[in-house]
């Protein structure tokens, strides 16, 4: 699925269709800016997120006239951390069971309504990103990021490293929270966080965790009527797993792992005093978490 929405995901991007695109909001860079705290918001559309080709902190670009939209774009520096807010929302927009519906029925809007994201590779970013309907592509090569959030009404989102460069700095935490969308997070161990938080409702959430990690990382997820799918190494990695869940759940992890007491796994792998150690805090109460092993 990640293939095909990846391949996509880059032939819409690569053209946006006939109109020219057009650069609707740019930030100069400054010898002022330490840092950057980016708070963006897309109500619908196909949208591109990535590092760009000049040192800019943001450049948004899109062939879609802004007049067709509403939109907020304010930005505060703060003893030397610039704070951007960006918020699009398309005038006219449809009730939730309407977006539904045409998200299911009718992609025409969708591919017309393209929108490219560029951060520069010079500044550490805390990025908070949400996505109403629609389709998002995250590539995170090279960006240097603190803090992430990502949350989804009913868009797809797809995060990866696509040229493998992994981030130059460690993450505090990453967040994702999963509303009725599907969510895939590629090569998460690029991504260096410590701590990841995932609330998933109804929708689907990919962690793909499945090469080996230097440093522990502490994984704490819930899960209400959806699916978590969860890729980690064959070997060479030390997890544990802590599972909290009810009998209207499924919770399946792979044969390598044994129960060391009630509801608490590890792999054979496994070592309390491992550098390396994944541990993972699993909360699930109708929906499904699986483990799976990378082939």
């Amino acid at each position: 699925m990640w293939r095909y929405s990846l391949l996509l995901g880059l032939v819409f991007l690569g053209g946006i269709g006939i109109a020219q695109p057009q650069e609707h909001f740019r930030i100069e860079n400054s010898r002022e800016y330490k840092s950057i705290s980016l708070n963006y918001t897309a109500s619908s559309g196909t949208c591109y997120l990535g590092a760009g080709k000049t040192d800019e902190p943001l450049s948004v670009h899109s062939a879609r006239d802004i007049e067709d939209f509403n939109h907020r774009f304010n930005k505060n520096l703060n003893n030397g951390e610039l704070d951007i807010k960006l918020k699009l929302e398309e005038k006219n927009t449809q009730s939730f069971s309407q977006s539904i519906s045409s998200k299911m029925f009718d992609k025409s809007e969708e591919s017309s309504n393209i929108w490219k994201v560029f951060l520069t590779e010079d500044l550490p970013y805390d990025l908070d990103l949400k996505y109403g309907i629609g389709t998002a592509f995250i590539d995170l090569s090279g960006i240097s990021v603190r803090r992430m959030k990502i949350q989804t009404g009913s868009a797809d989102v797809n995060v990866n490293y696509l040229s493998s460069f992994a981030n130059p700095i460690e993450m505090e935490e990453l967040f994702v929270k999963v509303d009725l969308g599907n969510v895939n997070i590629r090569q998460l161990i690029k991504t260096k966080a410590r701590k990841v938080t995932a609330e998933v409702g109804f929708g689907n959430l990919l962690l793909d965790l499945s090469e080996l990690s230097e440093k522990s990382c502490d994984v704490r997820a819930s899960v209400g009527a959806g699916n978590l799918e969860i890729l980690i190494p064959k070997s060479g990695s030390a997890i544990l797993v802590k599972v909290k869940s009810s009998m209207l759940c499924d919770v399946r992890l792979t044969k390598s792992f044994r129960e060391i007491e009630e509801d608490v796994f590890v792999n054979e792998d496994y070592d309390e005093d491992a550098e390396n150690l994944v541990t993972f805090d699993v909360d699930v109460a109708m929906g499904n978490i699986i483990f799976k092993e990378k082939k």
